[in-house]
């Protein structure tokens, strides 16, 4: 070790030139290192979650989650398996084998092992299956609001989500309590009576008419093509004009002359409110490789535009900024990095010689810069655990630089050449 210090310290230009290297390096690692709140955390979960309203927990273990666990128990890279079974809901927990060759494709695994699941014909939805990502991590969330129905209010959210997914970074947009779109028809019993229409001759009107099915295939000069039937529904006029009877001689009989139609939402099971109006929450997760504050600086760019795009009435209120806390290390490692040089260099300066002091003082933005290069090389990120690090490092170099400055004046007083000492 005192060879490589001498052969360094003898040659003052090479040390110069790779100290300039390393300062170049560590600015450009300080601009293309990813800043995030919390580190990347690959937690190797998924979940099965399964509703059954009306059904006890026996039921719900019995006719749910044991055939579905038959069916996962044949899938290999599967270390647990836990299930919990409440009333009319039940979840499956996988953990998975960190070391599983089928580690890429085991969410499809499990989501056709579900499907192959025998399973109760009134389950109202199929279960779903979600891996568990600690790599997609929420940024910030927004509440929406405008002086507006319920419908136009959600078609109004689903727009600023399709702009909010076409921003540089971001991978998801949430809608906590989002209400599915529906149509509700509402029946008059006077006119069905004077019609003599029936509630069964309506329900198979809506069954039969309502439909998105491929019917085969057609065999023509340009080769074959495929057919198929497109009857969903768009809107209420669509329902409305659903002819329930017709004669010859023209006469129709339409949904619409005994019922009333209309686009609506479903029951609510959370309401959002923003002083007093109806709002909607949305929570913005980030991709994986972007920048937690490039990407909340290009949101609030983007929603601060909102109300010249969609109107003056539209307000968007953002909280729970997740990037504000990387924004606070931040400060405090550039504040302390810059004040521990200052005390450092004032230090020394003070009670020991101004060479020694300046170039006690040079090493530490050197070794700073060092380890950030390090860091981005390693593919690590700026987060709250590698910038606490960082923090309570620079205070030990800041401890260390004093005292090998005061060691090296120490001997030079003893007479020893600066060289040696």
């Amino acid at each position: 070790m005192s060879n490589l210090i001498r052969f360094f310290v003898e040659r003052g230009l090479l040390v110069n030139l790779i100290s300039i290297g390393i300062m170049l390096l560590g600015l450009f690692a300080a601009y293309e290192i990813n800043r995030e709140a919390f580190p990347n955390v690959n937690l190797d979960q998924i979940q099965i979650g399964v509703t059954y309203p009306g059904a006890t927990p026996e039921e719900v273990e019995r006719l749910v989650i044991t055939p579905i666990e038959q069916e996962i128990k044949a899938l290999n890279g599967i270390d647990k398996m836990i299930s919990v079974s409440f009333p009319g809901s039940g979840t499956i927990t996988l953990d998975l084998d960190p070391d599983a060759t089928n580690r890429d494709r085991i969410t499809s695994d499990v989501q056709l092992a579900v499907d192959r699941a025998e399973l109760p014909d009134d389950l109202p939805r199929q279960p779903y299956v979600l891996e568990i990502d600690g790599t997609v991590f929420p940024v910030i969330r927004l509440a929406i609001s405008a002086p507006l129905s319920p419908v136009e209010l959600k078609r109004l959210g689903d727009q600023i989500e399709q702009d909010l997914l076409n921003l540089d970074g971001v991978a998801m947009v949430q809608t906590p309590g989002d209400r599915k779109a529906e149509l509700r028809i509402v029946v008059d019993p006077e006119k069905m009576h004077r019609q003599r229409v029936s509630i069964a001759e309506v329900s198979e009107l809506l069954r039969s008419w309502n439909i998105n099915a491929p019917i085969g295939e057609l065999d023509t000069v340009d080769g074959q093509k495929a057919l198929r039937i497109v009857g969903e529904f768009r809107n209420s006029e669509d329902v409305a004009s659903l002819v329930l009877r017709a004669n010859d001689r023209g006469n129709t009989l339409r949904l619409g002359d005994i019922a009333t139609v209309e686009e609506t939402l479903a029951n609510p099971h959370v309401l959002y409110n923003v002083s007093g109006e109806t709002a909607l929450s949305m929570i913005i997760l980030k991709k994986t490789d972007a920048d937690i504050i490039d990407v909340v600086d290009t949101l609030r760019a983007y929603l601060n535009r909102v109300p010249d795009i969609y109107g003056k009435q539209v307000h968007v209120e953002t909280f729970e900024d997740f990037s504000r806390f990387t924004r606070m290390r931040l400060a405090v490692l550039t504040n302390n990095g810059a004040a521990g040089i200052l005390l450092v260099f004032l230090s020394l300066f003070m009670f020991l010689r101004p060479s020694v002091a300046t170039t006690t003082t040079w090493g530490l933005p050197i070794i700073f810069f060092g380890g950030l290069y390090i860091l981005y090389l390693s593919g690590v990120t700026l987060n709250l655990i590698s910038m606490l690090g960082f923090i309570m490092v620079l205070g030990m170099m800041v401890d260390d630089a004093i005292i090998i400055g005061e060691n090296i004046t120490y001997h030079m007083e003893k007479g020893l050449k600066p060289l040696n000492a």
